[in-house]
């Protein structure tokens, strides 16, 4: 294609990854006649049914077909101690990836101005009238903007985590209804060590269909491959061996804020996406603040303007590290802080500050339901530096 400006384009927009930041863009853009042209570079040939989303929908987005179901209930449990959480009013909700991937796909293929294309992304060099993507197969494409959703995994260093987790959708005749629980840290793990904090996270879908998943704040990173053995253990325990699997998820998410700047080439090359500032850093939710972030970019481009980065909120980032630098320094009193948390803090006031889009009363109440003397500690030490080697 040939620009108003008269320079050859492969698109106007060249949108980098195809995972759930880059097709719910493409999805919006698909929308809207007045969109640019936009090509979407992806490696994978296939998708399937590989995750699931869950979060609290602060605000609408276009996926409530793919919903599997939702909890207006939900349980935190410790030893000796067990807390019910009421988010009636921002239900918990299950997004199928399978469906959502379908429906991407089916709306981006059938728009004329978007192409998708297979391929890994080798580098992006920015040239004075455009933008290059070259891909490890040779090829080159031009664009006046490029917004990439890529992965960008870093070696982490305190206070900040990786969030692993092996999950298995099972079925069983002896699974009995239950609530949601959200953090179960009462189980007990043998490859757990004192510094890490190991927990259930157990969402019931049907009868006798459950998922559960062994998640783990840790770093370094752990192997998937043995949260998820011991999550076979569990299982045989609590179910006597007597369950069919479903479905296997695995994930690693950095619980960390985005290293670098979102916006390069004075504006025309963003980041966004899971490794870009969508990612709650204290939480791992994302895929609503994607939602959210999708909106507003494609706005801006349908209206011939720059892409738009995810909104930096500095005060929520600067509580994400003092509440993390809080679990670096008392590793044994993190289950317990979590605790306080769901069970002092107003529902409605926890769930807008969780999905990253708290009022400053929000942020208030967050703070006051939280023991002080932690939190103090913590956020002297987040930014006083440390003396201990980070790892």
């Amino acid at each position: 294609m040939r620009s108003s400006a008269g320079m050859n384009l492969d698109a106007e927009v060249l949108i980098l990854g195809g995972g759930c930041a880059g097709l719910s863009l493409a999805y919006r853009l698909a929308s809207q006649p007045s969109s640019p042209t936009v090509i979407l570079i992806e490696a994978r040939r296939r998708y399937v049914n590989d995750r699931t989303w869950c979060g609290w929908r602060i605000e609408p987005h276009p996926f409530s077909h793919c919903l599997v179901t939702q909890w207006h209930t939900l349980r935190l449990r410790d030893i000796g101690r067990e807390i019910e959480f009421d988010c009636a009013d921002y239900p918990y909700e299950m997004i199928d990836a399978g469906c959502f991937y379908t429906s991407c796909l089916s709306r981006i293929d059938a728009a004329a101005h978007i192409e998708r294309r297979v391929g890994r992304v080798a580098g992006v060099d920015a040239h004075r009238s455009h933008l290059e993507v070259s891909l490890e197969n040779g090829s080159r494409l031009r664009g006046r903007w490029v917004v990439d959703t890529l992965p960008r995994p870093a070696r982490l260093v305190a206070p900040w985590r990786w969030q692993d987790f092996a999950g298995l959708e099972v079925s069983s005749p002896r699974l009995e209804d239950a609530e949601p629980t959200l953090m179960d840290f009462s189980i007990k793990s043998e490859i757990a060590e004192t510094d890490q904090l190991d927990f259930l996270y157990r969402l019931p879908i049907a009868p006798g269909r459950t998922l559960f998943e062994w998640t783990r704040f840790a770093r370094p990173a752990s192997d998937p491959h043995l949260l998820e053995q011991a999550l076979h253990r569990y299982l045989n325990q609590l179910l006597d061996g007597d369950y069919r699997i479903l479905r296997h998820e695995h994930g690693s998410l950095p619980m960390a804020p985005p290293s670098g700047k979102s916006s390069r080439a004075g504006g025309r090359h963003i980041l966004a996406g899971a490794y870009a500032g969508a990612m709650r850093a204290s939480t791992g939710y994302a895929f609503h603040a994607i939602q959210r972030w999708s909106d507003h970019c494609a706005r801006a481009l349908s209206r011939g303007e720059a892409p738009r980065p995810a909104p930096s909120r500095r005060a929520i980032a600067a509580l994400d590290r003092i509440f993390m630098t809080a679990l670096e320094r008392h590793p044994p009193d993190a289950a317990a802080l979590f605790c306080q948390l769901f069970e002092r803090c107003p529902s409605d006031a926890l769930v807008r500050f969780l999905a990253g889009h708290p009022s400053i009363s929000d942020v208030g109440r967050v703070i006051g339901s939280l023991p002080k003397l932690p939190l103090l500690t913590a956020a002297l030490a987040s930014v006083v530096p440390s003396s201990k080697s980070p790892r």
